[in-house]
């Protein structure tokens, strides 16, 4: 049960990397730095897209963050539950 759990939490982050994540620092950058210069928010999309096929650091960053965040989160809880053993 415990790695089919840790292998939701992954997908779930991963699907929020790819699909929802992209679109909030699309709105965060027009609220903040105005008009998007390639159209809106699926011209973004698809550069994001297109920059994960391209290999660019920046857009692989934003898709496996997440995920980062949570492995590091579960490996931390692993390791606090051993200590306390």
């Amino acid at each position: 049960m415990g790695a089919r759990r840790n292998i939701s939490w992954l997908v779930a982050a991963l699907l929020f990397g790819a699909l929802l994540l992209p679109f909030l620092v699309y709105y965060t950058g027009v609220m903040t730095l105005g008009p998007y210069a390639h159209g809106g928010s699926l011209g973004f999309y698809g550069d994001f897209l297109a920059d994960l096929a391209r290999l660019h650091l920046s857009a692989w960053s934003l898709l496996l963050g997440p995920a980062t965040l949570v492995l590091a989160w579960r490996l931390a809880a692993r390791y606090v539950r051993a200590g306390k053993r």
